[in-house]
């Protein structure tokens, strides 16, 4: 399916000298004036249309896997994909994806693919998604190629929810602790101390002038951290909008123990899985690895990607390209190097991309094994010393008290 007209406003002057404004679509300007001059009219002025795009932010990406998956079904079902698209804008009840729905119809409507109509949209749809959809429409395929690229988005958002979801029970766990830990230092501690002073007692163990040397600080440094905080948070939101400021944070988490062998295996998992989607749709291999390096999700692992495609596109082979990095693992290389050989590339790529989420979520695994002890180890450490420092000198002053008084 060919490219949509463009749309041109414009005023004329009919036969009978009256002036009118209108807009009509027409494959270039001379086209539009001969249509014009054969109904009797003559142009006085003319320029291209605009086209309004509507504001579309915020849509859930498991929204967008379900209308790949919505729209791969109503074609193989054999439903236009106008009546498809206006079929699924009445059903959304979301306000947002209703707008996207309808503009992608009425542009389809005028004759643009649909891959187009996407590409208006980047920030809801990913180039390389649009490159996929592209070149099912141009073999023939667009239900199968909607179908394949919701799999594999869909694969790859599960490793994503895995790892989020590992880290929200120790992240809260954390946070509850500090929070009851900051609690006591500043409001328990400081009564205690009052209570001792009234009882006269003015010797106390190591451990209990530790914790109140910990608690006369709690209060300044708790304000100190959460200024930290915001201005962390606020740097790390300005970096993320430099192009440098995001490399160098990417470079931060792949030191990370642990984390930075997630962030990397999940970023070629992406990369292998796209890449196998992309060569599967008929792309070619140089501008497939350029497209598949931009959903890496890593700036590190991207501009690696990016010298591999540009060796890709001087003749090198995939697999010669990505062992010269000596970065990248050699089972990658060579994996891919078997695809190579057996004609079979696309599948080494998707069993690379399964293999490496099957790593990352056996990785997360293992991080939140050792971080949920090592949480239990850190807070019974400080509930013990709490209860050293505190709850049993005043049981003793208490077991003191008693005697002295024969009750």
């Amino acid at each position: 399916m060919g490219g949509s007209m463009p749309r041109y406003s414009y005023t004329a002057l009919t036969s009978g000298g009256e002036s009118v404004a209108d807009s009509a679509d027409a494959a270039s300007l001379p086209a539009l004036a001969a249509r014009l001059a054969s109904e009797g009219r003559t142009i006085r002025s003319v320029r291209e249309a605009q086209v309004d795009l509507p504001r579309i932010r915020g849509i859930p990406y498991f929204e967008i896997i379900g209308i790949y998956r919505q729209i791969a079904s109503a074609i193989a079902a054999g439903l236009p994909l106008v009546e498809a698209l206006q079929m699924l804008s009445s059903e959304s009840r979301n306000a947002r994806l209703k707008s996207l729905l309808y503009f992608l119809k009425s542009q389809i409507s005028r004759g643009a693919p649909l891959s187009e109509a996407m590409g208006a949209f980047p920030n809801v749809f990913p180039s390389v998604h649009v490159a996929v959809v592209k070149a099912g429409e141009h073999g023939g395929r667009l239900g199968t190629a909607l179908d394949d690229l919701a799999d594999q988005a869909e694969a790859m958002s599960n490793m994503n929810r895995r790892f989020a979801s590992a880290l929200v029970y120790p992240t809260v766990i954390a946070i509850a602790a500090l929070g009851l830990l900051n609690f006591g230092l500043l409001s328990i501690v400081p009564k205690i101390r009052a209570l001792f002073v009234d009882l006269g007692v003015d010797s106390f163990g190591s451990v209990t002038k530790f914790i109140f040397f910990v608690a006369q600080l709690t209060a300044p440094a708790t304000i100190l951290l959460l200024i930290g905080s915001i201005i962390l948070l606020l740097a790390i939101l300005g970096q993320r909008s430099a192009a440098s400021g995001r490399l160098w944070l990417d470079s931060w988490k792949l030191r990370i123990p642990v984390v930075g062998q997630i962030v990397e295996k999940a970023a070629l998992a992406r990369f292998t899985g796209m890449l196998g989607l992309l060569l599967d749709a008929g792309i070619d291999l140089p501008r497939a690895v350029n497209l598949a390096s931009e959903g890496a999700g890593n700036r590190v692992v991207e501009r690696l990607l990016k010298n591999v495609s540009a060796e890709v596109e001087m003749g090198l082979r995939l697999s010669d390209a990505i062992d010269k990095t000596e970065t990248m693992p050699a089972t990658l290389a060579w994996r891919l190097g078997v695809g190579e050989e057996t004609g079979a590339l696309p599948e080494a790529l998707s069993g690379m991309s399964r293999l490496y989420a099957g790593q990352v979520d056996s990785l997360v695994t293992s991080l939140a094994g050792l971080l949920e002890p090592l949480l239990i180890i850190v807070i019974g450490s400080a509930v013990a010393m709490l209860v050293l420092g505190m709850f049993l000198p005043l049981a003793a002053v208490i077991n003191t008290l008693t005697s002295a008084t024969g009750y």
